[in-house]
């Protein structure tokens, strides 16, 4: 008795051994997640002014290709006539968006007044209901003295920004040197992001002709509807499509105010659902279409990506979040010898 005993005692700490170790790999493994989610959480500004220029680098990239391959250019000459195309194009958009805002200060007054007329056209029904509307002051929300006060909170980030887009426009300008080297000349680390950057410049270039198609859809509904200001409220729309599912909702509350205030809640309301409509054929044809078809990641994917992303690097995670899934997705994806230097390089 006592030897049988011993010997399902034997035979059960035998079946437990192996359940208990593989308990032990998921605990360490979870704990591995949690120590790396803490430090990219707390280092997220400095991960994400790197991974917005990588991204750039990506973005512009193509360029300098191109133009190696269709005039037979240099590096040298081809970065050099990228850098200026680039720079005349960001000068372009900055001297839009000045005058835009030139114009748009000056109709302040006009908007201040269509406010006024709709606030109070709602005070009655926010007094029926039990809302308190006497903290509620039209007369101020868009006044000089407002204004003031808001740039003087604005200006500051403004030129914080300026500074860090200089730092990333200059990184990713390293980033792109390095990445137009020939692949049998490039460095483990440069033949790395270029191996594990492909599903990225891919995903770059879906959302850019997808964001194209939709944004010159908006700017015909803008123009039929009299909107104000239906260019700047594109470039912002197709600027914000890049951050998946967020993006576009947040592009179509200017225009849908700015229709309220000029015309009514049924002009406003005609706005909003036609970009909303638009935005849903993107988002739910066009994108998993091209998306799936390009890069074979699901609309579950990309909202967890956004969901994670976002939670470690704040906004910046929003538009980061699906490159970097589809570079961990590769990475995790293939075998350690498929990941050597030797086969990055080729």
């Amino acid at each position: 008795m006592r030897s049988s005993a011993f010997a399902e005692s034997v035979k059960l700490n035998d079946m437990t051994e192996p359940l208990k170790s593989k308990l032990t790999g998921i605990l360490q493994a979870a704990a591995c997640i949690v120590v790396i989610a803490w430090g990219v959480a707390a280092a997220a500004h400095l991960i994400s002014i790197f991974l917005l220029a990588m991204l750039l680098a990506y973005c512009v990239l193509p360029l300098p290709k191109w133009i190696m391959r269709r005039f037979k250019f240099g590096k040298g000459t081809a970065i050099a006539l990228s850098v200026t195309l680039v720079g005349a194009g960001y000068l372009v958009l900055s001297a839009y968006l000045v005058s835009a805002a030139y114009r748009m200060t000056a109709k302040l007054p006009v908007y201040q007044e269509r406010l006024t007329a709709v606030y109070d056209s709602l005070v009655p029904f926010l007094v029926v209901h039990g809302v308190p509307s006497s903290t509620i002051s039209s007369a101020t929300t868009l006044s000089p003295d407002r204004i003031i006060g808001f740039a003087h909170v604005v200006l500051p980030m403004v030129l914080g920004s300026f500074s860090q887009a200089l730092l990333i426009s200059l990184l990713s300008l390293l980033f792109a040197i390095e990445l137009l080297e020939e692949p049998s000349r490039q460095n483990p680390l440069v033949a790395g992001l270029t191996y594990y950057g492909r599903d990225v410049q891919r995903f770059i270039a879906i959302s850019a002709k997808t964001g194209a198609i939709t944004t010159l859809i908006n700017l015909v509904l803008l123009l039929a509807l009299g909107v104000d200001f239906p260019l700047l409220w594109c470039v912002l729309y197709f600027f914000l499509q890049f951050i998946p599912n967020l993006g576009s909702i947040v592009a179509l509350v200017p225009p849908a105010l700015l229709a309220l205030l000029m015309f009514g809640w049924h002009r406003a309301l005609l706005v909003a659902v036609g970009m909303l409509v638009t935005n849903m054929v993107t988002a739910n044809v066009l994108n998993p279409f091209f998306l799936k078809k390009g890069v074979n990641v699901s609309f579950l994917e990309m909202t967890l990506s956004l969901i994670v992303w976002g939670a470690l690097l704040g906004f910046w995670g929003g538009i980061v979040a699906i490159p970097l899934t589809l570079v961990l997705r590769r990475f995790f994806g293939n075998s350690p010898a498929e990941a050597t230097p030797v086969a990055l390089a080729g």
